[in-house]
């Protein structure tokens, strides 16, 4: 997949200094070993920020000492792709990574891999895409944007394909679900790895009125920010609301939130099929101008507070 396009020419004065720390080559891997997720290209929000401070200059200083910010370029998900799940390898790697850091106290990082890092990082400021724990700043878990199906009228009030194990709460949701005619839910073990199966996951997404996106091993879930871009309303079923930038974006009118099974049951029956086809506007909409891969870049650095 190419880079996006879009570039931010206007900056606010106020917005902080970034110093992009020098990284050894080994903590940039080129490439993954595999698609990860399977569906998707080689490419995730990792690469995306580091891809949109290069196309946006402005943002960026030479200078480490005068910078607000230094902002450490590890690609997380594909070293510990190349160590076994990041199994293998961990002291080299932590001693990279020490070695790449000025002042903890003032440095980021953007994470997508599900178990963080995996190193000691001091005070650095993670970005995670999957959140499991109270730290962190949540960003979008972004994969391709899912192309639209042709047909669109909605079929079912909600639905859910994937694998039901990943997670005790998709466990719980089963068996409620089970006598309801009007939702899909699906247990596939294979998701939808295949270009066939992906066709008719987006097409299930698109022709609901709800998607259910529970939360697996990560925090958050490809899923929901999918659906938002299918403009089907997401419902996000976690014990984490890991919705990326609560205070900047609404995301009360374009989106549902449960952490119980008996919540997003309740949760489903509660909003009139208008009242849905609405959240899935703003849902498209914030995917659109706030989400996409480069769109979702200046809202992570709103959300860094300056530091002395």
């Amino acid at each position: 997949m190419g880079q996006p396009t879009h570039v931010d020419y206007h900056p606010s004065p106020m917005q902080p200094r970034i110093y992009v720390l020098p990284v050894p080559e080994e903590l940039q891997p080129s490439t993954s070993p595999f698609r990860y997720p399977a569906h998707s290209s080689d490419w995730g929000v990792e690469q995306d920020f580091l891809a949109w401070l290069e196309r946006n200059p402005s943002r960026v200083t030479q200078d480490a000492k005068a910078a607000d910010w230094h902002y450490l370029p590890v690609f997380w998900t594909r070293r510990h792709l190349w160590h076994n799940y990041g199994k293998d390898g961990l002291p080299d790697f932590q001693s990279a990574v020490k070695g790449s850091l000025i002042d903890d106290r003032r440095t980021f990082t953007v994470c997508q891999y599900d178990d963080g890092p995996l190193v000691d990082l001091g005070d650095t400021v993670q970005a995670l895409a999957s959140r499991k724990g109270d730290n962190g700043v949540d960003i979008p878990l972004l994969c391709d944007a899912p192309k639209m199906p042709a047909r669109r009228r909605k079929k079912w009030k909600a639905s859910f394909i994937g694998r039901v194990s990943t997670h005790k709460l998709r466990e719980d949701l089963a068996p409620l679900l089970a006598d309801r005619s009007d939702i899909l839910f699906e247990d596939h073990q294979s998701g939808h790895d295949s270009a066939r199966a992906a066709r008719r996951y987006n097409r299930v997404i698109a022709r609901s009125e709800i998607s259910i996106a529970p939360r697996g091993y990560g925090g958050s879930s490809f899923r929901f920010f999918e659906s938002c871009a299918l403009g089907t309303a997401p419902l996000m079923l976690t014990d984490i609301d890991t919705r990326p930038f609560k205070s900047q974006l609404p995301w009360e009118t374009a989106s549902m939130f449960a952490s119980s099974a008996t919540e997003a049951m309740q949760a489903i029956d509660t909003f009139t099929p208008d009242e849905l086809e609405l959240m899935g506007q703003r849902a498209a909409e914030i995917y659109r101008e706030s989400l996409a891969y480069g769109k979702w870049c200046p809202l992570l650095v709103n959300e860094l507070e300056p530091r002395t």
